[in-house]
């Protein structure tokens, strides 16, 4: 999808905005569903080295704080990613004011 919303072409197809937006609500769909997937799995086992009798408790807050670490990532480049299609979606021009935002904070939100 990447490909196909860098290189040029004269299909009209590809010149309008809806294989852009597929691939951007694609890519913040999966971002959200992952996110929320590995947090859940690092809560789940954090709970479990807490269950674990003599267990050091320092080893249960490394997990939550990984994973207020992803959760604040995943929400950035959420709220940058809606800011983005929203616009783009409607058709509105205020897409152009967020289109720069978006590219620094997917830049800093996977960095």
């Amino acid at each position: 999808m990447g490909i196909l919303i860098s290189c040029p072409t004269t299909d009209r197809v590809m010149h309008s905005a809806w294989p852009n937006l597929a691939f951007y609500s694609i890519s913040l769909s999966l971002n959200i569903i992952l996110t929320l997937m590995i947090v859940v799995r690092l809560v789940l086992c954090g709970r479990n080295i807490f269950a674990v009798p003599g267990s050091p408790s320092g080893f249960g807050r490394l997990y939550s704080t990984i994973a207020t670490m992803l959760i604040e990532s995943c929400a950035l480049f959420a709220a940058a990613s809606l800011l983005l299609i929203v616009p783009w979606a409607v058709g509105s021009p205020a897409a152009f004011l967020f289109s720069p935002i978006f590219a620094e904070i997917q830049v800093r939100a996977f960095t």
